[in-house]
């Protein structure tokens, strides 16, 4: 008898290889599927942040929180138009580009609706034109103590000799102005809690920011008043104004007293 061992295993064909081919084929296509999506989120992002970065732009300006200059309607800026047509007129230099646009817009304003740009009624104001000079014609300031950014600047008058102070918010409110007949001075900011000089000659501190007006042969402060709402001025002594009053003051004590001569006379 044949004991032919007809239980001998042959190899059998393995699906394998078709599985993982399934398999890579799926995974492809999850690692697709995520790519995209994360590609879609990246660009949400960028636009969000491009937009933000944009908005900050628009809204901030140094270290303080300024308005949009550009989307929004503001009753003290001049219209873009305005703005547009009178820019070049107004800020003559280059170093005044670094005036905000919402500050830019409040003085065309101020200069279209009082006819600086013209010489009627001989009213022509206009920024000096001097490079030097035109730092010392602007101050950002506090000075309401509101917690709002204010500016203070100078414009000369068409005599050369005369100026005007202006102090104004960001939106175009007009807060002072006073006119300087004779007088061209320079202004800068002081810090709320500097001392200066205000009732009498004796330092106390600011008790808010304020404004130095600097002349050639003298100097004051303007500063806000909360009790009156107003702007008051105050002298700011020198020293020679100090030693004069202390020679003064130790002159008065020094007055020798009077004998009275007739007095003596008698009694001897």
């Amino acid at each position: 008898m044949d004991r032919t061992n007809f239980n001998t295993n042959h190899p059998q064909e393995s699906n394998h290889p078709q599985d993982s081919k399934g398999k890579n084929k799926k995974k492809t296509i999850i690692w697709i599927v995520v790519l995209v999506a994360l590609i879609a989120i990246a660009v949400v992002v960028a636009y969000s942040y491009g937009g933000y970065i944009q908005r900050q732009k628009d809204y901030n300006y140094g270290d303080d929180q300024a308005y949009s200059a550009d989307s929004v309607l503001v009753n003290g800026w001049a219209s873009q138009e305005d703005y547009a047509n009178w820019k070049g007129a107004t800020f003559t230099i280059p170093e005044y580009n670094d005036i905000p646009v919402s500050f830019q817009r409040a003085i065309v304003k101020i200069f279209m609706d009082n006819n600086f740009y013209t010489n009627e009624n001989d009213n022509q104001y206009f920024f000096t034109k001097i490079k030097d000079r035109a730092a010392r014609v602007l101050a950002y300031g506090n000075f309401t103590g509101q917690g709002d950014r204010e500016l203070a600047f100078l414009l000369e008058k068409q005599d050369f000799s005369s100026s005007a102070i202006f102090i104004i918010t960001e939106t175009g409110n007009l807060l002072y102005w006073k006119e300087l007949s004779n007088e061209l001075p320079t202004i800068k900011r002081f810090a709320k809690g500097n001392l200066i000089y205000m009732d009498e000659m004796k330092l106390v501190p600011a008790p808010t920011d304020g404004i130095i007006k600097q002349n050639k042969s003298s100097k004051h402060v303007l500063i806000y008043n909360r009790q009156t709402k107003t702007f008051d001025e105050y002298y700011q002594y020198t020293n020679d104004d100090i030693k004069n009053s202390q020679a003064e003051e130790e002159g008065e004590e020094e007055i020798p007293q009077v004998i009275d001569t007739t007095e003596v006379e008698h009694q001897e």
